[in-house]
């Protein structure tokens, strides 16, 4: 093992301690979480690079085996002898070595060795003028990339990051937040020693239920031992697991309905400021008065300025396409030094998070705001709120493996689980801009 690769796997070591101290911390805050989300990140750049330098290394090692055949007799009683190879065990090259200094350093000493290498190797292997099965194709196997896997697809947790986030307290099924229903009041004094204004506060409670989000996935026994994948089967599998918790929190977050086991979503808060845009044939100029209201409910409901706007991805495309009576862009690059624009885009291909603004006010993009809502279920509402008046408490997520549960099979259950809850203070401060104005239109 080369120094380089001893220091990789220590690296990795390290991390991997640091992040399963984190997950089995029961105290552990949200900024905790993301610390872990980038661990997962650097540990995966350290698999793959660990796993390019085993592949190296194991190459070298079959090459020198493979040059250190004895030599074969010829007709005559001559022996036939073979001039040494690049890499041959008495060449005194490395092809590690070769393989580091060419692409590192761009060592074109190097790189000579390693294009004659290819050339020996070439003509040494070719045994077959072709790769078909039955005809010497079976010593041509097919190479799995298993390290370069394609992820799932999933939409990224943008809103829920918007909230106020904290560590959900343990111990508890339930957070309660007192609330001022009705202030106190005061006034001019109509005379002196006449009565003062006077009213009597009346409280409330804000109550977030905790509510359990879990997963699992059973794989066999073989699938873990025997995959060679870099870093084990379970880290892809629970890093799986992990990234559509983080999803289903976020989607709830937006839409949760509050029922049958779900956090209750900003979009389903009730007594929450209602635009309504209505039209058979939508523009961008059309739409622009609803953001205006949004933006204007929220302020004069709760005295405070919306944080940002929330929109899927095809409302936000859509509305860069748009022009005014004159054929001019609402929504424009900020490089092209915006004049008169109703919106500016920051982030002009942003597949989620902040892409832009609309009225000045901040605009995140989230592919999990529905765009089944109306009576034709094909709407995508629109969210503009103070964001940080709703609190999103969560715990760690917690991984586990079970090789018990169904060890009669030789099957091994790998699960994530965590708990949330959240808690809308203030449902003044969200605006939802809902119609038949925003249906998703075609092409987005």
């Amino acid at each position: 093992m080369s120094i380089q690769h001893e220091k990789l796997i220590e690296a990795r070591a390290a991390l991997a301690a640091e992040a399963d101290g984190i997950l089995n911390n029961t105290d552990a805050l949200a900024s905790d979480l993301d610390r872990v989300e980038t661990i997962t990140t650097e540990l995966a750049d350290l698999d793959a690079r660990i796993s390019k330098v085993e592949a190296v290394e194991a190459r070298s090692a079959e090459i020198a085996e493979a040059r250190a055949a004895a030599p074969a007799k010829a007709f005559g009683g001559a022996t036939v002898k073979r001039e040494t190879l690049t890499y041959d065990e008495r060449s005194g090259n490395s092809f590690v070595r070769d393989m580091i200094n060419a692409t590192l350093r761009n060592d074109q000493t190097s790189w000579g060795r390693l294009h004659r290498h290819m050339g020996e190797v070439a003509v040494e292997t070719r045994t077959t003028p072709s790769t078909t099965d039955g005809n010497g194709g079976e010593f041509v196997p097919p190479i799995w990339l298993t390290n370069e896997y394609a992820e799932y697809a999933r939409a990224a947790r943008v809103t829920a990051d918007l909230l106020t986030t904290q560590a959900l307290p343990a111990g508890t099924d339930s957070i309660n937040i007192p609330k001022i229903s009705l202030g106190t009041q005061t006034g001019a004094q109509s005379s002196q020693n006449s009565a003062a204004t006077s009213r009597d506060m009346t409280t409330s409670t804000v109550t977030a239920a905790v509510k359990t989000y879990a997963g699992y996935e059973n794989v066999s026994v073989q699938l873990v031992e025997q995959s060679p994948l870099a870093g084990g089967l379970d880290r892809m599998v629970l890093g799986d697991l992990m990234a559509d918790y983080a999803l289903q929190i976020n989607t709830d977050v937006v839409n949760g309905a509050g029922s049958s086991g779900t956090m209750l979503g900003l979009l389903n808060v009730s007594s929450i400021n209602s635009v309504t845009y209505t039209s058979a044939s939508p523009t961008g100029v059309g739409i622009m008065p609803s953001f205006a209201q949004a933006i204007s409910q929220v302020v004069k409901n709760r005295y405070r300025a919306p944080e940002a706007f929330v929109v899927h991805p095809s409302t936000w495309y859509w509305l860069q396409a748009a022009v005014d009576g004159s054929n001019r862009p609402l929504v424009v690059p900020t490089g092209a030094g915006p004049f008169n624009a109703q919106g500016v885009t920051s982030s002009p291909a942003a597949p989620a998070g902040l892409a832009g603004t609309i009225l000045g006010v901040p605009v995140y993009v989230d592919a999990t705001v529905p765009t089944t809502l109306g009576a034709g279920t094909n709407q995508a509402a629109i969210l503009c709120a103070k964001f940080s008046d709703s609190y999103l408490f969560e715990s760690g997520v917690k991984t586990s493996v079970f090789p018990d549960v169904l060890s009669a099979n030789l099957t091994v259950r790998f699960r994530v689980h965590g708990y949330a809850a959240i808690a809308h203070r203030f449902p003044t401060a969200i605006s939802a801009i809902t119609g038949t104005g925003l249906v998703v239109q075609s092409g987005y």
